[in-house]
């Protein structure tokens, strides 16, 4: 039987199953953050003037979150997943919500077990990489639910850039994409994380085995990605482990009340190039040098306020478009000019700052 390295490096993807405690990796993160979305919900309607509902708490978590939606006029996102949406022109960041960096988040991250396969994958140098995401895959009423009270304030959810990538379907891509050009040569692992099952119905991925040998490739992608297209129906407690340049996609929630509730956090060797160099990664693991771990959350959820002051202040280095016109000299420069500013934690912390 092969390994877990061999499936991975064959197929481009691994599902791992079981492989992380439910009371000690995913239940934390789960009430923790359901706790994160009520309370931006409630600050979000009284700001706009939208009636809390009586029964509020008895509201399911897809009809909450959509209320969410709906009230922030989708900016929401913008607070939870800053890593895709601080290339919107309309970019709202707001220090004064809630830090939706939480250190239940962070501990998953971090999970040692997670870790132990990440080192199988990869080796013992491993470094977290900025670019994570959340993604609440909601069924047509919920969304639905959404657009109503957005239209309520005379807002539509479908001019938000990537409104439907972060709740609705998400069409064809490979990660490598996303990242500037001098990272298309790093070893980076996507690992989905689902915190509800996901299913066929609900908005589960969909993988094109094999496809990360054919390098990096932009779209548009062929129109026989549908049919060639392996569903991978998962569990919470398993993990989905993806090479970066895999092309996968998640097929569109048709459930009447379902949702689909994921995290996905990337990681890739030491040294090696991210792809967004201008927000911080961290060493998560390391057999070399482990005085340069980083385990303390409330340090890293400090790093991205800091590092979201100063691009609301300075900007950033490229737009999403620009990412895959860029040529790799660029990118190696930009690169090079955020490892100088930021080499480690404590710069991170100093960003801006004086």
């Amino acid at each position: 039987m092969p390994s877990f390295r061999e499936q991975y490096e064959n197929d481009g993807y691994l599902v791992v199953k079981s492989a992380l405690d439910l009371d000690t990796a995913i239940h934390p993160l789960q009430k923790a953050y359901t706790e994160l979305l009520d309370a931006l919900t409630r600050i979000y309607l009284v700001e706009t003037d939208i009636e809390v509902p009586n029964r509020f708490d008895e509201l399911s978590l897809p009809e909450r979150f959509a209320m969410l939606l709906g009230a922030s006029r989708g900016t929401a996102l913008h607070h939870l997943d800053p890593v895709l949406n601080l290339f919107v022109p309309t970019f709202q960041w707001r220090k004064d919500l809630p830090n939706a960096r939480i250190p239940e988040m962070f501990q998953l991250m971090v999970n040692e077990k997670l870790l132990d396969l990440l080192e199988d994958l990869i080796g013992p140098e491993v470094a977290a990489s900025p670019i994570y995401h959340f993604n609440m895959k909601l069924s047509h009423d919920h969304l639905k639910l959404a657009d109503q009270v957005a239209s309520s304030l005379g807002a539509d959810l479908s001019q938000e850039g990537f409104y439907t990538f972060q709740v609705g379907r998400t069409g064809w891509h490979m990660d490598a994409i996303s990242g500037i050009p001098d990272s298309h040569g790093s070893d980076i692992i996507n690992a989905w994380i689902p915190i509800t099952h996901a299913t066929e119905a609900n908005g589960c991925l969909v993988v094109i085995p094999g496809s990360h040998k054919d390098g990096v490739q932009y779209r548009p992608y062929p129109e026989s990605l549908d049919q060639r297209g392996v569903a991978l129906p998962v569990e919470p407690g398993d993990i989905v482990f993806l090479d970066n340049k895999c092309l996968h996609s998640s097929i569109t929630n048709t459930s009447k009340e379902d949702y689909r509730w994921a995290y996905n956090f990337r990681y890739l060797k030491i040294g090696q190039a991210s792809g967004r160099p201008f927000i911080p990664g961290f060493v998560a693991r390391s057999h070399s040098a482990p005085e340069t771990e980083l385990r303390n959350p409330h340090i890293w959820s400090t790093m991205w306020v800091r590092c979201l002051d100063y691009l609301a202040e300075e900007g950033i280095p490229t737009s999403y478009d620009g990412v895959s016109k860029m040529g790799l000299e660029e990118a190696k420069k930009i690169t090079k000019h955020w490892n100088d500013l930021c080499p480690n934690p404590d710069s991170w912390l100093r960003l801006g700052q004086g």
